[in-house]
């Protein structure tokens, strides 16, 4: 089945998990803020190596740029998301502490 993808609703999307202003990343990507404003827009069509800088910056790959897009049912799939892309690239040993604090936060909250 053929599903078309909206390339600058993917990088909106990508963008927003990192919580990162186009400025951040046209900065991270090397590419004109302005640009990129007008790609997420659909004003303007990136070129392969604008997307390759882009995905790049994100830490996605390009087939997760076009993948067909999973829905995020709600604002707290969206937060989790984002809390995992953060602590993705901590040390094991950071990630376990993050981990009890969690459990800890869980049971006070029961």
């Amino acid at each position: 089945m053929y599903c078309e993808v909206n390339v600058g609703e993917r990088i909106r999307y990508f963008r927003n998990l990192r919580g990162w202003s186009q400025e951040t990343l046209a900065l991270q990507a090397e590419i004109n803020p302005a640009f990129l404003g007008h790609l997420e827009r659909g004003l303007k069509s990136p070129t392969i190596k604008t997307l390759e800088k882009i995905v790049r910056a994100l830490d996605i790959s390009l087939a997760e740029l076009f993948a067909d897009p999973q829905p995020v049912n709600n604002a707290k799939d969206a937060v989790i998301a984002q809390v995992c892309d953060q602590i993705r690239d901590l040390p094991l040993e950071s990630i376990e502490r993050i981990n009890v604090i969690v459990r800890n936060v869980l049971a006070i909250e029961k």
